[in-house]
């Protein structure tokens, strides 16, 4: 299979979520230390997260790697189906 691409997850919308999510995490460690620019730290994590939610899935496997293939089929609702 060496035509195959490989899924490498390094498509915009993961690395705008990875980057998205890192600030998020380091927000309590900055706003620590910088207190008077706390608030400004904040509203650009509220940026970067609105940023991740807006970006749109592109790829050659996107926006869902497993909706084209067979069997992949929701449950039933009911026990009639």
């Amino acid at each position: 299979m060496a035509g195959k691409k490989k899924d490498t997850g390094r498509d915009i919308k993961s690395l705008v979520i990875n980057l998205a999510t890192t600030l998020l995490f380091i927000l309590p460690i900055v706003a620590y230390f910088y207190r008077e620019e706390s608030l400004n730290f904040a509203y650009a994590v509220a940026a970067s997260l609105a940023l991740a939610f807006i970006t749109p899935p592109v790829g050659w496997k996107r926006p869902h790697p497993y909706t084209d293939k067979p069997g992949n089929e929701p449950y039933p609702a009911t026990k009639d189906n």
